[in-house]
């Protein structure tokens, strides 16, 4: 069976449409899944309520206030380069650009507003900075991160590869980068640089699920059931909405001839998805070979009912046969 990774991404909300800037039309700002929060505070790291923060994309956006320990957060948002407005009475100003895809959470905004200038000095012009994972980054680095998403976005992956390397030199341990040139590698059919990258993601952040079915999908892939394995235990289980993992998982179990954990692999499947017929009838191979003949009876019959001109149809029919 061939591994199914594209699957799974889809499945977990990846996909392949990631952040370009200014593509998204001003009045389709919240038509994304893309999330932001933060909080605003003075320099003595006291929370500031009431704070105004402005959110805009392409000029469109919202509004919000911060509530009684300087909390904010936005749902549902476009990909793309957010212009973040912060001003509270008594304080000065502050304007931030943040880059919103939405493949991945982006981390805390921490905002610290400074006390406004006495009256006779001259007012400080408002900061502008573009971060990504609450790290400033050069100008010419937000570029690239352009660039590359919007590359991605059109399916030039050598292009976005080229660009959100450039941008590695600046973030070299940012999560959410080494994610993206990890995912930018899959679709480019260069697995060793997606795993490369993808094992970097969680050597910084352990719990990314994502980077971890990655890893889990091209280990075994490459044949290593061990490692296949042992990175998919590190997925929580209900970050695991498709059966696939775990039917490529029973497969290679299957094939090294390790029935139980095959078996139990393919349960898990059908535990996901109870009318997946492909799980049915691997199940009932497995089964087959250990001669548990009533049970390999009934998973290949299901198999049968739920597709029945299915590409394993006609082989479970004469494996039926076959089981007295």
């Amino acid at each position: 069976m061939r591994p199914s990774f594209l699957r799974v991404l889809v499945v977990l909300g990846i996909g392949v449409t990631f952040a370009g800037a200014q593509v998204a039309k001003a009045q389709d700002w919240r038509q994304g899944h893309g999330r932001v929060e933060g909080v605003v505070q003075n320099a003595k790291g006291e929370p500031i309520s009431g704070a105004t923060v402005a959110l805009r994309l392409n000029g469109a956006g919202t509004d919000l206030k911060t509530n009684n320990v300087g909390h904010w957060g936005l749902l549902g948002m476009t990909g793309g380069s957010w212009e973040i407005d912060f001003s509270a009475p008594g304080y000065q100003s502050k304007k931030i650009t943040v880059s919103v895809t939405e493949m991945s959470r982006i981390p805390p905004v921490k905002t610290q507003l400074e006390p406004e200038a006495p009256a006779h000095a001259a007012p400080d012009a408002v900061r502008t900075e573009v971060r990504v994972g609450g790290k400033a980054i050069s100008k010419e680095a937000a570029a690239a991160l352009e660039r590359g998403n919007a590359a991605m976005k059109e399916k030039k992956f050598a292009d976005a590869e080229e660009s959100f390397l450039k941008v590695l030199q600046e973030l070299p341990e940012e999560p959410s980068l080494l994610y993206t040139l990890s995912l930018t590698f899959y679709f480019d059919s260069k697995p060793d640089r997606a795993l490369e990258f993808a094992r970097k993601t969680v050597a910084v952040e352990p719990q990314k699920a994502d980077a971890w079915l990655m890893i889990s999908e091209l280990e075994l892939q490459k044949g290593n059931l061990e490692a296949g394995q042992e990175a998919l235990a590190r997925v929580p289980p209900e970050r695991i909405t498709s059966p696939e993992p775990y039917v490529d998982l029973g497969v290679l179990s299957y094939n090294r001839r390790k029935y139980p954990e095959a078996d139990q692999a393919f349960t898990k499947a059908l535990s996901i998805k109870p009318d997946f017929a492909q799980a049915y009838y691997y199940r009932g191979l497995e089964r087959f070979a250990v001669k548990r003949m009533p049970e390999a009876r009934g998973d290949l019959q299901r198999s049968l009912e739920l597709a029945p001109n299915g590409p394993d149809a006609e082989n479970a029919k004469e494996i039926l046969k076959s089981i007295k």
